[in-house]
């Protein structure tokens, strides 16, 4: 399919799909305790890893599913997009990208990894969880960009900052509270603004996202 004949519905649906992959989750979320026969807040170290390892799976394989969709159907290969940044695209995505970190700092109280930190095993498989939800956040963010300057016609605006905003970080406001709904949306920004100064460039923006996503 010609990337002309590819409309900003298109797009959006790419979004939206990549936005129901983290309900993924909340979807195992209700099977788990079922299974465990027992509620969340009784989960010991095996049961958590169990449900961080699951969720891994889940979502490794619905970006995996989106990259080919997109790919194929949609002729918008993100893997592709590795224009390399510049100096000041850099320097501009590690400022904004400190910021994120110390606004989070300020939210969890103190450095996360230190109040999170609750034993090496848990430590380890919390973070790869976090890398993987860092890969659907980036989806996320690439398909809202792609969808905003169709609509629009213009780059250079976070499109994809505000898509993820409008998804993921409002949804925290229903699932967790307005505080943690408004720190997530704030986020949902950065990590839209370090896509953009990164050059749209997919892996390092993972990279860069997912270093402020796990601090």
């Amino acid at each position: 399919m010609a990337d002309k004949k590819i409309g900003a519905s298109d797009y959006l649906a790419l979004g939206l799909y990549a936005f129901a992959g983290f309900g993924l989750e909340v979807v195992l979320s209700m099977l788990l305790p079922l299974l465990f026969g027992i509620g969340g807040s009784d989960y010991t170290l095996i049961h958590h890893c169990i449900h961080w390892t699951l969720t891994c799976i889940l979502w490794g394989s619905m970006a995996m599913f989106l990259i080919r969709l997109s790919r194929k159907k949609y002729s918008f290969d993100i893997m592709k997009l590795n224009e390399t940044p510049d100096s000041k695209g850099w320097l501009l995505a590690v400022v904004v990208s400190i910021i994120a970190i110390a606004v989070t700092t300020i939210v969890w109280d103190g450095f996360k990894p230190v109040q999170e930190y609750n034993g090496i095993v848990e430590f380890i498989f919390q973070n790869v969880y976090y890398m993987f939800e860092a890969a659907l956040i980036l989806l996320t963010i690439a398909f809202g960009q792609k969808l905003g300057e169709t609509l629009i016609k213009r780059g250079g605006l976070p499109f994809g900052g505000i898509f993820l905003a409008l998804t993921w970080g409002l949804v925290h406001i229903f699932l967790q509270g307005g505080q943690t709904g408004v720190y997530a949306f704030f986020m949902s920004v950065l990590y839209g603004l370090v896509y953009i100064l990164l050059k749209k460039n997919i892996r390092y923006s993972y990279m860069m996202i997912a270093i402020v996503f796990v601090l």
